[in-house]
Parts: C-alpha cells; sequence; structure tokens
C-alpha cells in the first residue's frame, strides 16, 4: 500500500466470485466426485505371487531373471553382496548402499530362495 497525502491508499477491488453453475459450492463439488469414484480392493502393493520383500541379513540367497544375489555382511547403511549368474565360477565381492541394494531386488522382482546358514556365521563372524 502507497501513502498518499498521509492517507493510505485503499486497495483496488477485486471482482466479486462467480458461483457455480449449479448453485453449489466448488467444496461440494469435489467431495461429490470424489464419493463417486469406485474404491480398488487394498493388495498393499504385493502381487499374489510374490514374497513381501523381507528386511536384508547375512546369507540370504535372492533369485532374480537370470541372476542371484548373494547376501554377505550387513552393516547400518551398506550392504556386502555376491552379485553373478546361478552356474558362475568366480564371483566378485561388492559393496553398496543398503536401501539402493532393496530398491533393486524391489525393481527386478527378487525372490527370496533360501538362507545359507553357513555364510551367515562367516560374515557375522568377522
Amino acid at each position: 500500500m502507497k501513502k498518499i497525502n498521509g492517507k493510505l491508499a485503499a486497495k483496488s477491488k477485486a471482482a466479486p466470485k462467480k458461483p457455480a453453475p449449479n448453485g453449489a459450492s466448488k467444496k461440494s463439488m469435489v467431495k461429490a466426485v470424489s464419493k463417486s469414484a469406485p474404491k480398488k480392493p487394498a493388495t498393499n502393493g504385493t502381487s499374489k505371487g510374490r514374497f513381501i520383500l523381507q528386511p536384508l541379513e547375512s546369507g540370504q540367497i535372492w533369485r532374480m531373471a537370470e541372476m542371484n544375489l548373494q547376501v554377505g555382511l550387513v552393516g547400518k547403511l551398506l550392504v556386502h553382496y555376491k552379485l553373478a549368474k546361478p552356474d558362475a565360477v568366480r564371483i566378485a565381492n561388492s559393496v553398496g548402499g543398503r536401501a539402493t541394494v532393496e530398491k533393486y531386488l524391489k525393481a527386478n522382482k527378487a525372490i527370496l530362495i533360501g538362507i545359507d546358514k553357513v555364510a551367515a556365521a562367516k560374515a557375522n563372524k568377522v
């Protein structure tokens, strides 16, 4: 606002709001639209044939389309893992962020095969 001769200038008048065409307010129109939408059954984001992604633990073996991921040591932020084809002779150890590995497993629709007790014991022994 500007001062003109010691007095505050009046704000410009805005155009009055037009009512909705059918006489209803906008809020009631939104409520009416949201109520009429059909509700979907809750599936919790999982399909019927998949297991729920479990938290990473030492010794887990996850199967994807053509690869296996074996979890070695799991820390607060990082995970040691081996990612290779099932019949591979030599498998390199890799380290990645815990969230990144979980996201990778989810994106590739990994299935938990089982837990290798020997590998889990070796990883926790260190």
